[in-house]
C-alpha cells in the first residue's frame, strides 16, 4: 500500500534527520539547526495529516495520525494501520484484516522503503539546496536524488525559522503523484518506555500474528 510506504517515509525521515548531520552539497543551506534541535529533543510526539494527490494534483486520499520517536525507534498510528519499530523488529497491524506482520528489516530492505535510512551513503545519493521561502518565518530545503531511476523525484522540507522544527514534508514521485505531510501538536522531551515501540499481543488478542522473518 503506497500510503503505508509514505508513512514509513515520514518516520524514517525523522530518524535520518535525528542521526545525520546534514550539510548541503551546494553550500547554500544546511540542516544543522534542525539536526541539533532533534538531538536535544529527547522523545518526540507529533500529530500529522497526510494528503496523497494524483498526477492532476487532485487529492485522492487523506489520513490523520500520530507519531512517536525516540532514538532509532518509532511508532505511528492512523485509523487504518499501526506500526511499531524497536530498532530491530517491525510490527505492522492492519485494522481491516486484524493481522500483524512481523519483520526484521535488513538495511537493504529498509532502503527499499526509504533511502534516507542509509545514513552512510546519504551524501553520495542526494543533493540539498535552499529554495525561496514565501516569508521569513520559514526555511525551505529541497532534497533530490543524484541517481536517476528512483521513484522519488524530490522532497521539500519546510522548517520554522524561529524553532528549527519541521512543519511539513512534500514528496514528489517520478509518476507525478505526490503527498504532503503536515505536522502539528509537536512536543519534545517525551519519556517513552521501550514497550512503546513493541507490539503488545494483549492489546490485540484476536489479531493474527504473521511472522515474516
Amino acid at each position: 500500500m503506497k500510503t503505508n510506504r509514505i508513512l514509513l517515509y515520514l518516520a524514517t525521515l525523522f530518524l535520518w534527520v535525528n542521526i545525520e548531520n546534514s550539510q548541503a552539497q551546494s553550500g547554500t543551506v544546511t540542516l544543522d539547526k534542525v539536526v541539533e534541535k532533534f538531538r536535544q529533543s529527547g522523545g518526540i510526539l507529533a500529530s500529522f495529516s497526510l494528503t496523497v494527490a494524483n498526477a492532476l494534483d487532485e487529492p485522492i486520499e487523506k489520513q490523520n495520525g500520530t507519531i512517536k520517536l525516540s532514538g532509532n525507534k518509532f511508532y505511528w498510528e492512523t485509523p487504518a494501520m499501526t506500526v511499531w519499530y524497536d530498532g530491530k523488529l517491525q510490527w505492522a497491524y492492519v485494522k481491516a484484516t486484524d493481522e500483524v506482520n512481523l519483520t526484521e528489516p535488513t538495511p537493504e530492505e529498509i532502503a527499499a522503503i526509504n533511502p534516507y535510512i542509509l545514513i552512510d551513503t546519504y551524501k553520495q545519493n542526494f543533493n540539498a539546496k535552499a529554495l525561496k521561502s514565501a516569508n521569513n518565518q520559514e526555511h525551505v530545503t529541497e532534497l533530490t536524488p543524484k541517481k536517476k531511476g528512483t521513484n522519488i523525484e524530490r522532497i521539500v522540507i519546510t522548517t520554522y525559522t524561529a524553532t528549527s522544527i519541521p512543519g511539513s514534508f512534500k514528496i514528489d514521485y517520478s509518476d507525478r503523484t505526490h503527498c504532503t505531510i503536515v505536522l502539528s501538536k509537536y512536543a519534545t522531551g517525551q519519556n517513552f518506555t521501550d514497550a512503546t515501540f513493541v507490539f503488545d499481543k494483549k492489546q490485540y488478542p484476536q489479531a493474527e500474528l504473521i511472522d515474516l522473518r
